[in-house]
């Protein structure tokens, strides 16, 4: 039964139909449920063929869990409608659709973050004879204008603060043939908007978008585009936890949903199943501190306890972090806690400042703890060469892969090479990878270097030569334990270090499983993008230490909040961005189920002196969101000498 479980208000929701709606989901109150039951009720109940069912998620991790779910219930042998986050979503689309796009490289290549800051970074600091922050600093401000749809506005290159890196990078976009995971959205938004016979891959007529508040004037381009087409509307999100706004999200956007989508109805969950009543409490105290937040109850459930909130001031981040162990320890051992229902989060870690301090402390008093890496395998020498080597077996001309290793490889091959081949594919108006394989075949066409140049592409044909039966496999294949042993086969070959080979299997699993690829064209592509999508993997038996963004979606029977000084949270922001700060204080404390501790310090000596607003002073203070708040803040000290643990 689609409704089975559910509560009142979840039933309400989750069966609307008719009408454009937003789901108005405030913390633990069952937003992922109430979603995955209305595709089910549209296909049950309403008929719906599921491939005319489209859902769009901001995590792959979300995608994955919502598909998960709707299985459980109409059954994976049964169809499955699209569920995927808006970036895989329009990589499907424009590749559909490549022939009809004029305005991106053929074919269509996507630049992860490695590429782009190892490669394209690099190479324009270099051309431009500038300096990798300053490169950096640029490529922002065209995302930015992606994001915010300022690249639309009249004679926008002209405007542009420095037209000749725009100049610079079209050229050196046109020579190694990409096209930037940034740009994927807006140019998917133009297309819709602009191309006549730009069509999708299926005729879906209802539109589910989770985290709308996470959207930003882009993202909300497609979705309007999508409206337009025909299709209802259902969005769930929360005003008060929009906290990207580093990326141009606003809590605006779902504020004005029923002047963007007419007619259209507000849809309320009120109960939240998460967190004990004082939680509740404080939560609700933050997220009041907006005058323009949507006014929404967010109630305990009847049989809710009370639940333990403090506010604890430490003399120093040692004995905060002192402190933070004790109070470990007794939730574990007094309480029962199990040390994987415990996150520490705090609100940056560079370098991890904050955490290695915490972490050791923890330690000291034998508790398990971990920090959860949330670096990539595919960021490393090996990651890198397997990926690269995937997308040269798919297309030997891919640019950036060969270049990569190039990079990567002792080969002798440096910055000058690099910048004699991109000249020669400059001058005769070909790729990198055909002025690359020109050399190969003539190495006089570069005196000195070119002999080396040579050398190295003629052993990459060779390794892909060894691995070429693969692509025949995927092709002939339709069972993923084979898709995924023939993967392991290629790791197996190309990295020796035991410890990355596992790291690197483990993470193609998961890719295959959660993404379920068509063949190996499509498996690269989904490899390839995911590769910015990596999310923080939490260990099952430890307690977790994090930054408030990371803990965004999870939950725990215990949150201790470190650090939460005025100095950090909302430091040096104003204004709008300030709000951001409060929002993600909102939704941090709301993580808690039972207990919530809030640390913070009157002073920060040694290296943390030099974090925060106010840089070398040593001075600290509790964030102002909580100067007023219901509890009152106490002396560390004092209360886990109380602990007696």
């Amino acid at each position: 039964m689609w409704d089975e479980g559910l509560l009142d208000e979840q039933k309400i929701a989750a069966s609307h139909c008719g009408s454009h709606a937003c789901l108005l989901a405030g913390p633990g109150t069952g937003k992922t449920r109430t979603l995955q039951r209305h595709v089910v009720f549209l296909i049950n109940e309403k008929n719906v063929p599921p491939n005319q069912i489209l859902a769009l998620t901001f995590t792959r991790a979300a995608a994955f869990e919502l598909r998960k779910r709707i299985a459980e219930i109409i059954g994976e042998e049964h169809a499955l409608p699209r569920v995927s986050t808006i970036h895989s979503f329009a990589l499907r689309q424009i590749l559909k659709n490549a022939d009809t796009i004029q305005s991106i490289p053929k074919p269509l290549r996507i630049a992860d973050d490695w590429e782009e800051r190892n490669i394209i970074f690099e190479d324009l600091k270099d051309i431009l004879s500038s300096d990798i922050k300053t490169i950096s600093k640029k490529f922002n401000l065209l995302s930015a204008d992606w994001q915010t749809l300022d690249a639309e506005k009249e004679r926008w290159e002209e405007r542009f603060p420095d037209p000749t890196f725009l100049g610079a990078w079209h050229q050196h976009r046109k020579i190694y043939g990409y096209t930037l995971r940034e740009e994927l959205v807006y140019q998917l938004k133009r297309s819709l908007e602009q191309t006549d016979n730009f069509s999708l891959e299926s005729d879906y007529l209802h539109l589910l978008v989770d985290e709308y508040q996470d959207l930003n004037r882009c993202d909300m381009g497609i979705v309007f585009a999508l409206r337009d087409r025909g299709m209802e509307v259902y969005a769930a999100g929360d005003d008060d936890q929009s906290i990207y706004g580093f990326r141009f999200a606003l809590p605006k956007g779902i504020r004005r949903f029923n002047e963007d989508f007419d007619p259209s109805q507000f849809l309320t969950l009120k109960i939240c199943v998460r967190c004990d009543k004082n939680i509740i409490r404080l939560a609700t105290f933050v997220a009041n501190l907006d005058p323009s937040r949507i006014k929404k109850p967010l109630n305990p459930m009847p049989d809710a306890s009370t639940g333990a909130v403090h506010i604890l001031r430490f003399e120093d981040q040692d004995n905060e972090a002192k402190g933070i162990a004790t109070i470990c320890n007794y939730l574990i051992k007094k309480k029962g806690i199990p040390p994987n229902e415990i996150f520490i989060l705090t609100r940056s870690d560079r370098h991890g400042l904050f955490s290695s301090n915490i972490r050791d402390a923890l330690v000291s008093r034998d508790l398990p703890v971990t920090v959860p890496d949330t670096d990539s395998i595919l960021d490393t020498d090996e990651g890198r060469k397997f990926i690269a080597l995937l997308n040269l077996l798919e297309n030997p001309e891919d640019n950036l892969a060969l270049r990569t290793i190039l990079h990567i490889e002792r080969n002798r091959i440096g910055k000058k090479s690099y910048a004699k081949i991109y000249e020669l594919a400059n001058q005769v108006g070909i790729t990198f990878s055909q002025a690359a394989y020109k050399i190969q075949h003539d190495s006089n066409l570069i005196p000195r270097d070119g002999k080396k140049i040579a050398g190295a592409i003629d052993f990459i044909n060779k390794k892909i030569s060894i691995h070429t039966k693969m692509i025949e496999l995927f092709e002939r294949s339709v069972d993923r334990d084979e898709i995924f042993e023939s993967l392991i086969h290629f790791v197996e070959d190309i990295i020796p270090d035991s410890e990355n080979k596992s790291k690197l299997t483990k993470y193609i699993k998961t890719v295959i499983d959660e993404t379920d690829p068509s063949d190996f064209k499509n498996l690269i592509q989904i490899l390839s993008a995911t590769v910015n999508e990596i999310e923080q993997a939490l260990d099952p038996e430890k307690i977790n230490i994090m930054t408030m963004h990371k803990a965004k979606g999870l939950t725990a029977t215990a949150v201790i909040l470190a650090a939460c000084e005025d100095e950090y949270i909302p430091g040096r922001q104003t204004e709008e961005m300030e709000g951001d700060e409060r929002r993600l204080l909102y939704v941090s404390l709301s993580r808690a189920k039972k207990f919530l501790y809030i640390t913070y310090c009157n002073q920060r000596t040694g290296q943390q002196t030099h974090t925060g607003r106010s840089f070398g002073n040593a001075k600290r203070t509790l964030t102002r969101f909580l100067w007023d708040a219901p509890n009152k803040p106490l002396s560390g000290q004092k209360y886990v000498e109380k602990l007696k643990i």
